[in-house]
């Protein structure tokens, strides 16, 4: 009887962690799949996925607001270059946008180098239409980053900043591809359509209450960035690790703190905009939600569900105060899984997180990951890529440090 009732104990455990591991999967599949098209801040991807959030912690009993973060997109679909009477869109990444004018009429000159003012000056003088850049030895040598700095990044604007450029010379650089093409002597024709589009992204902002009034003051917050780098011809960029798998243990952690709440509230955020240059938490920081002398603390997740994790278990990267506890609520992974720097030896590496919106107004922070991975903003960071075993024990993890953090 009693082998059969361990028997029965074991099998129940086993089930417990199954349908953990079943939510974790489902809410990836909601997050990165190929439906949300690589989630680029203020696409109809990124509000798919972030529908998706809402709806699965709102069915949990979690109180979820958005936040709507302003930006202004450079659009220009539709655009094409002609290569004996062949049209090349620009929308697959057969060339970029580095600068915008009005339209003029006239041919386009080829050039391996932006020109200087002088030089400008002169193509201006001579009437041409514009110039197209050949790239270089390290840009043709990787095109793709190329185009997604550019194509993704260069043409959206955080709408707080935005001056307008007053150029006054189309220039733009076309791909390796198109290049052999142009050497042959052909010459091209460039239609540059374009429109300022405005547009939202949004923060989804989770609040659940503590149970101690008297501390309702002290927030914890964490965060991971919901955001990817979009879709690029037909290409999907799917970022199930960067970072569907932080977004995935901030909602296992949600679905645990609102059934078991600790002492402190507890504030959750999805961030759009962290591929643009952190704009996403920038502005939470800026127009935060409580005022900033009541967060507690950050808690940012970035990266932690890759099998090719360079860091086999979770590294935290953040102030001292922070190690006591990291270490304390780490007891799912062995010892050497387990590895904690301070602030100032990786001031770099926060820099390029949204810890770094936190950091700079004096709010102390954490960041736990799982190091690079070689997948990292390419198309092959798919949901097949995620160790599901690795990121529940992740998610427990946070759960435990949230908990005793806030407790």
């Amino acid at each position: 009887m009693k082998k059969y009732i361990t028997t029965l104990l074991i099998c129940f455990s086993f089930a417990v962690q199954a349908q953990t591991i079943k939510q974790l999967k489902q809410d990836m599949h909601g997050i990165a799949s190929d439906a949300t098209e690589g989630r680029f801040t203020g696409s109809p991807g990124y509000l798919k996925a972030a529908r998706y959030v809402a709806g699965q912690l709102r069915a949990a009993g979690v109180k979820i607001t958005f936040q709507a973060v302003p930006f202004v997109w450079d659009n220009y679909n539709g655009s094409a270059i002609t290569i004996d009477h062949v049209s090349y869109l620009h929308d697959g990444g057969n060339f970029i946008v580095l600068q915008y004018a009005t339209p003029k009429s006239g041919d386009w000159v080829i050039l391996k180098d932006i020109p200087d003012s002088a030089a400008t000056a002169g193509l201006i003088q001579q009437k041409v239409a514009g110039v197209i850049l050949l790239p270089n030895e390290q840009q043709a040598g990787d095109w793709e980053t190329t185009v997604i700095r550019q194509h993704r990044f260069g043409y959206m604007h955080y709408a707080a900043d935005y001056e307008p450029a007053n150029c006054r010379l189309n220039i733009v650089m076309v791909s390796p591809a198109l290049t052999k093409k142009l050497d042959r002597g052909a010459k091209p024709v460039i239609n540059i359509r374009f429109k300022l589009d405005k547009l939202n992204g949004y923060n989804i902002i989770a609040k659940i209450t503590g149970t101690a009034p008297k501390l309702s003051g002290q927030t914890l917050t964490a965060g991971a960035h919901l955001d990817h780098i979009g879709r690029l011809g037909k290409h999907i960029y799917n970022g199930a690790n960067d970072d569907g798998s932080g977004c995935v243990a901030l909602m296992a952690a949600a679905r645990d703190l609102v059934k078991h709440p600790a002492k402190r509230p507890v504030m959750l955020v999805f961030y759009c905009g962290e591929e643009l240059d952190l704009l996403g938490s920038r502005y939470f920081m800026e127009h935060p939600p409580i005022p900033i002398k009541n967060m507690l603390l950050n808690i940012n997740l970035e990266q932690v569900g890759s099998r090719h994790r360079s860091f086999h278990g979770i590294w935290a990267i953040g102030d001292a105060q922070f190690q006591k506890g990291f270490f304390a609520s780490g007891s799912v992974f062995p010892g050497s899984d387990l590895k904690f720097s301070v602030t100032d030896s990786l001031r770099d590496v926060l820099s390029n997180t949204d810890s770094y919106s936190f950091m700079k107004k004096q709010v102390p922070s954490l960041l736990l990951g799982s190091g690079g991975f070689d997948e990292h903003h390419t198309p092959q960071d798919k949901i097949n890529l995620i160790d599901f075993s690795h990121l529940q024990k992740a998610s427990r993890l946070l759960v435990s440090l949230i908990r005793k953090l806030a407790n």
